[in-house]
């Protein structure tokens, strides 16, 4: 009984839902049309007509790329690159595509109930918290989706940090986004436990062998070992 909680079919769909994307790669397109550039990232330059210009171009520590001369990208967008290369090398602006190969100057940390897949992320651009938790594949099993605060450190601007709260569930099920922040490099996530998971932390390894298995319930579907012995669903 100690190990009730929010466990069981409801926080499954919940993280159905939650994952759910229906267009990921248009997406992403988007975030990186955003994406300030900076060392070590890597590029791909494709230029039409000039295989010898394309390719995979790591930015230097002089926040550089050679293009057939040396053009300064720190903290540009692909967009702003594309117009750049195309004006130095006097070509159609629709001549030149530029895009992040690699994204490896900023992160976002992870903290808490994050499974044990992930705990630095690369930043990929203003996404909002809900972008990131879809992007990672969803918070670990035990996450309280309603204990989700985001601290921005301000360090760079000497500013004191800032707390943010978000609450996941009302994002998904409410369509209510006003705690739906956007991301920013070097941001913290620290997601919390249900009150099942944190109990289930203070249990000693044999106490997990007596716990039963699920059962299916009316409608077929299974039920969380703790809904089993409380019987909180019929």
């Amino acid at each position: 009984m100690l190990l009730a909680g929010c466990a069981g079919p409801r926080q499954q769909q919940l993280h159905q839902a939650m994952l759910a994307d229906q267009n990921p790669a248009a997406h992403a397109r988007d975030l990186e049309y955003h994406y300030q550039v900076r060392y070590p990232d890597v590029l791909r330059i494709d230029i039409h007509g000039r295989p010898d210009l394309s390719g995979l171009r790591p930015v230097g520590l002089d926040g550089t790329i050679d293009v057939g001369r040396l053009m300064s990208v720190d903290g540009r967008t692909v967009l702003q690159l594309q117009r750049d290369i195309a004006l130095a090398l006097r070509l159609p602006y629709s001549a030149v595509r530029v895009r992040v190969e690699q994204y490896a100057s900023q992160q976002i940390y992870l903290f808490g109930e994050v499974g044990n897949r992930h705990r630095v992320v690369a930043y990929r651009g203003p996404e909002t918290i809900l972008d990131l938790i879809q992007r990672i594949g969803g918070p670990g099993e035990g996450a309280e989706l309603n204990d989700i605060h985001v601290v921005r450190g301000h360090v760079a601007e000497g500013k004191p940090p800032e707390v943010f709260h978000v609450d996941l569930q009302a994002i998904v099920t409410k369509q209510d986004l006003s705690t739906n922040i956007r991301l920013e490099p070097f941001d913290r996530v620290h997601i919390g436990q249900t009150r099942r998971q944190k109990m289930s932390s203070y249990m000693p390894p044999w106490f997990k062998l007596f716990t039963p298995p699920p059962r299916p319930n009316r409608s077929g579907e299974l039920l969380a070992p703790a809904e089993t012995i409380t019987g909180s669903n019929p």
